[in-house]
């Protein structure tokens, strides 16, 4: 699990946007529901907000497990720029 995205971490970004509350059970229901269903319903309102939000936390977590777990390298700068740009490739 990502730390920053549970269930109560979605509900409460989803509170900043009130529409949200408008397609969402009573609370006495929400824990019945499955995390994926409440992160859609939030994305769907919040659009790019909330994907903003999600990509952060997840960058966080991968940030934080690379550096506690000493997977961090360094690259050339000529090698790391063409990683770079290897990455930005559009398949259009």
């Amino acid at each position: 699990m990502y730390k920053g995205l549970a269930i109560e971490d979605i509900l409460n970004k989803g509170k900043e946007c009130p529409e949200v509350a408008h397609y969402l059970p009573d609370e006495r229901d929400l824990d019945r529901l499955p995390k994926q269903w409440i992160a859609d319903i939030t994305y769907t309102v919040m659009k790019e907000s909330f994907s903003k939000w999600v990509t952060e936390r997840v960058k966080i977590r991968n940030d934080t497990i690379a550096e506690n777990r000493n997977l961090i390298i360094e690259l050339d700068p000529e090698v790391a720029e063409a990683f770079k740009k290897s990455l930005n490739i559009s398949s259009k």
